[in-house]
């Protein structure tokens, strides 16, 4: 049997979780059959007649790299599959027996930033693996045959760089943004005399909280109003400060529909990370027409393009976040005309790429 094969086995939860569900959603029913690795603990509702799925826990780091180097291809010669191509959901690569295209979509942001991380910080010790090791690991998959899809140019020219890669075979496909209509279904008191800042954040070193922490601080003591600042973390590790005039909220992971909500409640998205693919945040919160203060940083000026309710501050400097709070708190209340991006559909760009690169029957049923 021929097949496209695709490799998703550590996408389990999150962002890319989000990305495999979205490619079975839109998995064209072309011809082509298709045998989908996923993990054990991932469902899926809506897979089509000419997918395949075969579930596997192969997320341990010594398995991962088994899977990928032998396990997999030993897997598609045993059960008699042939592979037409192989595509990568996870950033990686993988082997497969012969020689048939390779497709990778990118999705890690870490390896293409030049910041640094000490091995020997506890915190940073995750972030300095993905910048240091990983990209070792990217490499022994890349060859002639691999072409790479990222969701935003400055990520193409970064990979190109950093792997030193050709351009012309790294494809930008913008990722499938779907904002649900907000629902009534959170109980989350909010003051509306105060200024009301939100990030929706996890709790990386490079999400740079800290920056917000000192800038509050520095303006504690000549508040116009007084100023919250939600956050979808737990308090547990943080050193924030005692202060007089700011509230901090530590709401702790939020569902997609409560982070919606909160969007409808506040007055600004706050966003200093330092480190992003896309910033998903960034589209929701300027599609509610939110004023963003947020990193100036490539990610942000490509994803908020064209949108008026952005300001871009130097992510290092606490100062001018300060600055911009305290304009945000004379100007509450400010609401901007809500954003939407003009994106061409991704997925259909994604498989139209992979399908003119496969090899088909010529007139004598010769595969040319």
């Amino acid at each position: 049997m021929d097949a496209i094969i695709v490799n998703a086995t550590a996408l389990k939860s999150g962002g890319g979780l989000t990305i495999l569900r979205q490619f079975i959603g839109a998995l064209p029913e072309d011809g082509n059959e298709y045998v989908a690795f996923i993990h054990r603990s991932v469902t899926v509702s809506d897979a089509g007649k000419n997918l395949r799925i075969i579930r596997t826990d192969v997320t341990a780091p010594h398995k991962r790299i088994w899977w990928d180097v032998a396990g997999l291809k030993r897997w598609l010669k045993k059960n008699s599959i042939r592979p037409v191509a192989a595509i990568s959901l996870q950033n990686t690569g993988f082997r497969v027996p012969g020689k048939c295209p390779g497709y990778i979509y990118y999705h890690q942001p870490l390896p293409l930033y030049i910041n640094r991380w000490s091995l020997l910080k506890k915190t940073e010790r995750t972030t300095w693996f993905y910048k240091n090791i990983y990209p070792l690991y990217i490499r022994l998959f890349l060859n002639s045959r691999t072409e790479i899809f990222v969701q935003l140019t400055f990520l193409k020219e970064a990979f190109s760089a950093r792997f030193r890669f050709p351009e012309e075979k790294i494809h930008v496909v913008f990722p499938e943004v779907n904002i649900p209509a907000v629902k009534n279904v959170y109980n989350c008191p909010v003051d509306n005399n105060c200024l009301n800042l939100f990030y929706p954040v996890s709790g990386e070193v490079y999400k740079n909280h800290d920056i917000l922490f000192r800038a509050l601080a520095s303006i504690d003591d000549r508040p116009e109003r007084k100023t919250a600042l939600y956050l979808t973390i737990d308090e547990k590790g943080l050193k924030k400060p005692d202060l007089k005039n700011v509230t901090f909220v530590f709401l702790g992971p939020l569902s997609h529909d409560n982070v919606l909500w909160l969007y409808s409640k506040v007055d600004a998205l706050v966003f200093p990370s330092y480190i992003e693919t896309l910033g998903l945040p960034l589209i929701e919160a300027a599609a509610a027409g939110l004023p963003i203060l947020v990193s100036d940083l490539p990610y942000a000026h490509e994803v908020l393009t064209d949108y008026s309710g952005a300001e871009y501050i130097d992510y290092k400097d606490h100062t001018k976040w300060a600055e911009a709070i305290l304009r945000l708190q004379v100007t509450k209340g400010t609401k901007f005309v809500a954003y939407k991006s003009v994106r061409r559909d991704s997925w259909e760009e994604f498989f139209s790429v992979i399908e003119s690169r496969l090899q088909k029957p010529g007139r004598n049923g010769v595969i040319s």
